[in-house]
């Protein structure tokens, strides 16, 4: 059934880049325009990857840590050019500070601004500041302007095959004029769902691209203030985003929200497991507010609205389990 008079209120993630150089120790070799990681490392600031060059961590990690007398800001990793490749990599948040930034220094694990590229066979773990009501700590996030839907200078951006975990605001962005393909990744939940309202996938402001086979695990807020968390926020992201054969579990307070028009979503499994939390007053499977969206094979379990909007065509409510 369609009531919805005041759609749920979402927080989302809109910001800039780029800081400055890190202390680390961390060792490299380069083999024209690879640069591979030789052993595991620590890092207080920034890593760059060079123009058109692409980071193979050959399975090291790269720990993150709170400078002295300070804390980290901004990307963990972050590209320096228009062309960056990240691979076989695991980056580890270890912060303690709870310091609130803006702006370009908002905390990140891989963040691509204003570039093409890749990111596969990644880990990104711990982007959290403990707990934490800033609204930061996106372990993965591809971004580039302008913010308004319009596309002059698109960058297209491949994420694959990576495990996400820990994050504090979103596990993975793709925001303004970018093509973002999605496939293949695990995200959990955010680690901070009691301090705000996280988001397990977020495309925004005039995103495109497709969200495909990823198994990603819902968002529940649990404060007092009316918002509410997802698994898959979808705010006016370009038309034409093809959100499919995802598999949704966790505990959403909405699993797809979706606030844009003229999308495909098909053949997803939105489930939801466990009791929510007693602040939470939303609890919908799919919320499809925009326009000629279409809906159809989606299988929704466990959401006391299983899908708010326009319905589509041959979705299956399934009934909880003792029901």
């Amino acid at each position: 059934m369609f009531r919805n008079p005041l759609l749920p209120a979402i927080a989302l993630v809109l910001a800039v880049a780029l800081p400055a150089s890190a202390a680390d120790d961390c060792s490299w070799l380069d083999d024209g325009a690879t640069r591979y990681l030789t052993g595991n490392c620590t890092t207080d600031a920034t890593l760059f990857i060079p123009d058109g060059v692409t980071l193979d961590g050959q399975g090291f990690v790269i720990t993150a840590v709170d400078p002295d007398n300070g804390h980290f800001i901004g990307p963990v990793l972050t590209n320096a050019g228009t062309e960056a490749h990240v691979t076989n990599l695991e980056i580890q948040g270890a912060f303690t500070e709870n310091t609130c930034d803006g702006g370009a220094d908002r905390l990140r694990g891989i963040m691509f601004e204003g570039a093409s590229g890749s990111i596969t066979h990644v880990t990104v773990i711990g982007i959290n500041q403990g707990p934490s009501g800033c609204q930061e700590g996106n372990a993965i996030e591809v971004r580039n302007a302008p913010f308004d839907g319009t596309h002059p200078n698109t960058q297209e951006v491949t994420i694959e095959h990576a495990t996400i975990l820990d994050y504090q605001k979103t596990g993975l962005v793709c925001n303004g004029d970018v093509d973002c393909t999605v496939r293949l990744n695990d995200i959990g939940a955010s680690a901070t769902q009691d301090d705000l309202a996280a988001n397990s996938i977020q495309f925004g402001y005039g995103a495109a691209g497709e969200i495909w086979n990823n198994a990603i695990d819902g968002n529940q807020w649990k404060g007092t203030s009316d918002w509410a968390a997802t698994a898959i926020l979808i705010y006016l992201a370009d038309a034409g985003l093809d959100v499919s054969n995802n598999r949704i579990g966790g505990n959403s307070d909405i699993g797809i929200y979706v606030l844009a028009d003229d999308g495909l979503f098909t053949n997803n499994k939105v489930f939801d497991e466990g009791a929510d939390h007693p602040n939470s007053g939303y609890d919908y499977g799919i919320g499809n507010w925009g326009a000629g969206n279409v809906l159809q094979l989606n299988k929704v379990r466990g959401f006391e609205i299983p899908i708010d909007g326009e319905e589509g065509d041959h979705n299956i409510v399934i009934p909880s389990p003792g029901n």
